[in-house]
């Protein structure tokens, strides 16, 4: 398990190599590619406000998200869905190329103090959007306890 920022932990997929790219978290397999951004609301913020900050942020995800599947060269397999799970609010969409060679998966996770974006691209077949679906799963908030 890693801790993405001080919000979320994850499990990345078994066997994937880890590294980094700029604050990003980077996942590698040959011919496919996990990538895990966040963003956090600024610190010292009261309750209303920092629920206003991770809506603002939460808007913005889902904005760049949304204009990723106008893409001309892309088709929809799964269009942006909300899905609750784990106590966490996700946004998740599958896409692929138009010659269906390429499968990009992207989720949005709103958290208490901020928000993820988890995307992966590989070569389209079934398994890449289950193995996708499966590290979304794991994906939970830390307790209070672990952000000091």
């Amino acid at each position: 398990m890693i801790n993405v920022s001080k919000a979320f932990s994850c499990v990345p997929p078994l066997g994937w190599d880890e590294s980094r790219r700029g604050p990003n978290l980077v996942f590698r397999r040959p011919g496919r590619e996990l990538v895990i951004s966040y963003w956090a609301a600024k610190e010292g913020l009261n309750d209303e406000k920092r629920a206003s900050a991770v809506e603002s942020l939460m808007k913005t995800a889902l904005k760049g998200v949304r204009k990723e599947s106008k893409n001309p060269n892309l088709q929809s397999s799964v269009p942006l869905t909300r899905v609750d799970e784990n106590g966490l609010e996700f946004w998740v969409q599958s896409q692929s190329t138009r010659d269906a060679t390429v499968l990009i998966c992207s989720a949005v996770v709103r958290g208490i103090a901020g928000v993820m974006l988890a995307t992966m691209e590989a070569p389209t077949d079934p398994n890449h959007f289950e193995i996708f679906v499966a590290f979304l799963r794991t994906v939970k908030t830390l307790p209070e306890e672990a952000k000091k």
